[in-house]
């Protein structure tokens, strides 16, 4: 009885706070979403412009984990559809990461947070952090890794280390981590920057 009742009083409070479709935990470097002027890079809701990184990587490195980044509508936070990121388990000859990322030019000057919205479906944890490659020479900025368990997440992650470098990112990459060999699927959604 006292699990029904915490039940209905989350649900209340969800709809209360007018986050009726995605009220959950905030993991990362704080433990609340930080207040400022929100940029939404992708909702997820106008097309899927991400590519998933394989055996194309192997210039870098071992084949990543990541087989595909494509549109979904079977868990979204806001909207109707996310981002589905699928992987398959390491090898010996593999990496243990995988990576899905998006070109363009942005100019995210000021930035202080990247803020995503996570679903993991998976029984087992994984890590994830987020990576921009800046400049003309694409260096790699990545923000700390956060564990990922099992459950809808929003994730909040620092920029203050590569803040000179934000006024132009030429790739973001959103960076899985394998912590236990496992093959399956997360969902991003709601994919924003706080300034």
């Amino acid at each position: 009885m006292k699990r029904l009742f915490f039940t209905v009083l989350c649900a209340c409070a969800c709809v209360l706070s007018g986050r009726t479709a995605f009220c959950q935990n905030i993991i990362g470097d704080r433990s609340s979403i930080p207040q400022g002027n929100v940029i939404t890079v992708d909702d997820f809701e106008k097309g899927n412009y991400w590519i998933w990184a394989g055996f194309d990587w192997e210039q870098w490195g071992p084949s990543k984990l990541s087989t595909s980044a494509r549109i979904s509508n079977q868990w979204a936070s806001q909207g109707k559809q996310s981002l589905e990121c699928k992987f398959i388990a390491s090898t010996p000859d593999s990496a243990e990461d995988g990576m899905y990322f998006m070109d363009y030019k942005w100019d995210f000057s000021g930035a202080k947070y990247v803020v995503v919205d996570i679903y993991n479906p998976e029984s087992r944890a994984f890590e994830l952090g987020i990576a921009f490659q800046t400049t003309d020479n694409w260096r790699w900025h990545e923000t700390s890794n956060v564990v990922i368990r099992p459950g809808r997440h929003t994730v909040v992650l620092s920029l203050d280390e590569f803040q000179d470098e934000l006024y132009l990112v030429r790739r973001i990459n959103i960076c899985y981590r394998e912590t236990e060999r496992m093959s399956g699927r997360f969902y991003v959604d709601n994919f924003r920057l706080v300034k």
